[in-house]
């Protein structure tokens, strides 16, 4: 769970941005969450989404493609969740009904993170932060409401309007291959790999993904 913090590290070496964040902290629904998005991200904006908002901008340039001038998704898959996937996100919320949130593990840590930031405790605090402000009730909300995503790969492939994947090679919880293959077969669609980070690219790769920015 994220929110502006996500992406200051990132602001500092982009001086000239004019961000607007886009919070759909208090929606139940993928449908929700992406009426949250358009009704705040300003028209002709470069749409910028990491993991499960990476998804969820792909989804608002699908309904109105029109409205944005590019499209930034950052550790995302296209694709839907595998039974498995669903299946744990349900234990997880169970168990999060049933007991005190305690935060992040060092296991959970462990997924999220590249090796060699496992001791920046600054990036690591962040997260914490983050999470412990949000908390459980939302945490609970961004497990359920996509569960049942769809595979968005075959619509996204129909789009004219430019959309860029940044994905790290070592991210131990996103596959890069459903984003690959799209890049390969659509004129409007790249991909870029990011070495030396994990999931949490905006934390732990800034400058470089600042660079990466159109």
């Amino acid at each position: 769970m994220c929110d502006a913090r996500l992406w200051e590290k990132m602001l500092d070496f982009i001086p000239h941005a004019r961000p607007v964040h886009c919070d759909y902290s208090d929606a139940s629904t993928i449908d929700q969450m992406v009426g949250a998005i358009l009704k705040q991200a300003p028209e002709k904006s470069h749409l910028i989404g990491f993991s499960l908002g990476g998804y969820l901008g792909c989804l608002a340039a699908l309904k109105e493609p029109k409205r944005f001038a590019c499209v930034t998704a950052i550790a995302t898959s296209p694709a839907g969740l595998t039974e498995n996937e669903k299946n744990l996100r349900r234990r997880n919320v169970d168990v999060l009904k049933n007991h005190p949130y305690k935060g992040l593990s060092k296991r959970r840590l462990r997924q999220l993170l590249h090796p060699n930031q496992l001791d920046n405790q600054e990036l690591i605090d962040t997260i914490l932060h983050m999470e412990k402000e949000l908390g459980k009730h939302v945490l609970m909300r961004q497990l359920l409401a996509p569960i049942n995503r769809r595979d968005i790969s075959k619509e996204l492939l129909q789009l004219t309007l430019p959309i860029q994947f940044i994905m790290a090679e070592d991210d131990l919880l996103v596959p890069v291959d459903p984003a690959k293959k799209l890049s390969e077969l659509s004129p409007y669609i790249t991909l870029h790999s990011v070495s030396g980070s994990g999931h949490m690219i905006p934390l732990e790769a800034p400058e470089k993904l600042a660079s990466l920015l159109p």
